[in-house]
């Protein structure tokens, strides 16, 4: 029942909510900030009973094949994680949006999306969490263009766009999936996925791109830099923490559940993972408003969670070094990334502005504000002491372990080269934000943050530097999980964090990121114009994944089908008027069509002018249902 009740109590605060919030507002927060409270605090309490064993809830008739709930340990991490982070981001809210319109609106759908985003992750049956997760995707895009402007609308639209093209491909997956295994139920899909042949990598790549696109994962992640700087920071917060999350838990269901850590399969993820790494971690350097560099720092540190997951299957005996580096980064990155995006917010409720060049100096004077934004800088870039480094170890002791001779040498390095990446960006937000003298800025700006807006974010600070202390806590409630999905755990995993090597090989990596940031952020994207020193983004010029490659890639694809289609309707219409022609001919009979006009008179019509007028149409209905058809069946019939 509990698990019924975590659905429902957010979809009821929405209600009410809505309802309070058209009389008064205030009172609405509060209840709001209560009912995320109330989800956290029934999350708190399900802890003894999910620690003793599994919690399952099956209601039958909905969606047709039931409604089938489970919460294990594994499940339990991401939606404690998410109940928490949305509390503290409620509470930041109700000051963020005093400056907004539509604020009514956004709780509505705020608290309809944590419904949402809970039912991804307590979801046993693979239909049931596809309905979540297209349920969130729509009610994001209404966070996404909260501010009604016309650049969230043109970000809300690809957002949008991309979650509906890649659900679908999601469903196509689901449905060849249950054609060939003839269940959904995530625990019994690995048992007989091995036996359907090679069409299950058809089915695997097709349910990961639709998870894919909101774990930012390349090359699907064209998205991200417009979709976070144009959502309001509570939205932006919970995107990256929490609903990336959702993304990166469909993607592990896929990977261990389904394929059952199938090798290629891994393989092609671990690339991919590294990919996302490199470039998300590169471009961010480049960024100039900080809601896109920490936009493209997600999507390297989400490449870290992946790296993980693929390392998984890919791992023999010390497979469990990697199940515990994903999920501590989870969390880890939930922690510090949304810390990252409150203080930003809290920036730009002030200013309304987030380009550094127009706001640096702000923060040498705000030392609170200060200090916080370097506890979550030092917990992402993996200084010993922060949370970053526990989960940074782990991914990089399982990633050594994984490979041998030149490959591990070359990953090794790319780890390294990324994660000093992290470093360079950061010191560019922090140095150019908090150490830059600017006088105009000098003054606290104390009347414009309230306490409830520094209040989560204290909290984040204490959380990220609590993980650091005491890293035992997360392993300590995995350990009480005898199954990772379909994998053994043997539940007595202990690792010795603060060794000499590891923390000489996190120091070596925050100096080389240091270095990058010195010798090539310092020398040449900062640069001198009428008389003030700024920075330059070079990635502007280059070639853009989405303009240069998808948007061309489309039109072309458009006009050959269009080409094609219009060749194949033509055809079809002159094969219909000379069968007509020939049928006159044949028996010297005009076909006609009758119509009674009512005054005991009738009207004659050529019916090949009715053929001609309906045809174009159908054609184009009839012909594209076939031309998707072929193309599955060649793919199908190919593998």
């Amino acid at each position: 029942m509990y698990l019924i009740i975590m659905i429902v109590l957010p979809l009821i605060g929405s209600l009410i909510g809505y309802i309070v919030g058209r009389k008064n507002e205030r009172f609405r927060n509060l209840v709001i900030d209560i009912i995320t409270g109330m989800e956290f605090l029934l999350v708190i309490m399900m802890y003894p009973s999910v620690s003793k064993q599994p919690i399952e809830v099956f209601v039958p008739h909905i969606m047709g094949i039931g409604l089938y709930l489970k919460m294990d340990m594994i499940r339990y991490i991401f939606v404690v994680l998410t109940c928490f982070i949305w509390f503290l981001t409620t509470i930041y809210s109700t000051q963020y949006l005093i400056k907004h319109n539509h604020r009514n609106r956004y709780y509505a759908f705020f608290m309809i999306t944590l419904s949402s985003t809970v039912g991804i992750f307590v979801s046993e049956n693979i239909l049931n969490l596809f309905t979540f997760f297209e349920i969130m995707a729509f009610t994001s895009y209404m966070l996404v263009i909260h501010d009604n402007d016309v650049y969230s609308h043109k970000a809300g639209r690809i957002y949008l766009g991309m979650s509906i093209a890649s659900g679908m491909i999601t469903l196509m997956g689901i449905l060849l999936l249950f054609d060939y295994t003839n269940t959904l139920n995530i625990s019994e899909i690995s048992s007989v996925i091995d036996s359907i042949g090679s069409i299950k990598y058809t089915i695997g790549f097709s349910l990961m791109i639709g998870f894919a696109v909101k774990a930012c994962m390349f090359p699907l992640h064209i998205w991200l830099p417009k979709v976070y700087p144009a959502a309001p920071t509570p939205a932006t917060a919970v995107l990256s923490g929490i609903l990336a999350k959702a993304g990166v838990y469909g993607i592990m269901i896929v990977s261990i559940s389904i394929m059952g850590n199938d090798k290629l399969f891994c393989e092609i993820l671990l690339i991919l993972s590294f990919i996302s790494m490199f470039v998300g971690g590169f471009l961010a350097i480049f960024q100039r408003n900080i809601k896109r560099i920490l936009a493209y720092s997600s999507m390297s540190q989400i490449g870290y969670i992946l790296m993980g997951v693929a390392l998984v299957g890919l791992l023999g005996e010390h497979k469990e070094m990697a199940i515990y580096g994903s999920m501590y980064h989870v969390v880890n990155h939930g922690l510090f990334k949304v810390l990252l995006f409150m203080i930003s917010g809290i920036i730009y409720m002030i200013l309304d502005e987030l380009s550094i060049n127009k706001i640096q100096g702000f923060g040498k004077h705000k030392n609170l504000l200060k200090v916080l934004f370097l506890v979550g800088m030092l917990g992402i870039i993996g200084m010993p002491g922060f949370n970053g480094f526990i989960s940074k170890t782990m991914l990089h002791h399982a990633l050594s372990e994984s490979f041998y001779g030149r490959e591990a040498m070359f990953l090794e390095i790319l780890f390294t080269v990324c994660s000093s990446f992290t470093v360079a960006y950061l010191l560019k937000i922090f140095i150019a934000i908090f150490v830059e003298k600017n006088d105009d800025f000098k003054g606290q700006y104390k009347t414009k943050i309230k306490k409830r807006a520094l209040l989560p974010m204290i909290i984040l600070s204490i959380s990220i530097v609590y993980v650091a202390i005491k890293p035992s806590f997360l392993i300590h409630i995995m350990n009480k999980e005898s199954m990772f999905f379909n994998i053994k755990l043997s539940g007595h995993f202990v690792m010795d964090f603060y060794t000499i090597d590891n923390i000489k090989a996190s120091i070596v990596t925050i100096f080389l990121g240091i270095g990058i940031y010195v010798l090539f952020i310092r020398k040449h994207l900062l640069v001198e114009e009428f008389g003030y020193k700024v920075y330059k983004n070079l990635s502007l010029e280059w070639f853009n994944l989405e303009n240069d490659f998808y948007r061309p890639a489309f039109k072309l694809v458009y006009k050959v089908l269009s080409i094609g289609f219009s060749t194949i309707d033509t055809f079809v219409i002159n094969l219909v008027k000379s069968t007509n022609e020939n049928i006159k001919n044949l028996a010297d009979v005009e076909m006609t069509n009758i119509k009674y006009n009512g005054n005991n008179s009738y009207k004659v019509s050529d019916m090949s002018k009715e053929i001609g007028s309906h045809l174009n149409s159908v054609t184009y209905s009839v012909f594209i249902i076939g031309f998707v058809l072929v193309i599955i069946t060649i793919i199908l019939v190919g593998l």
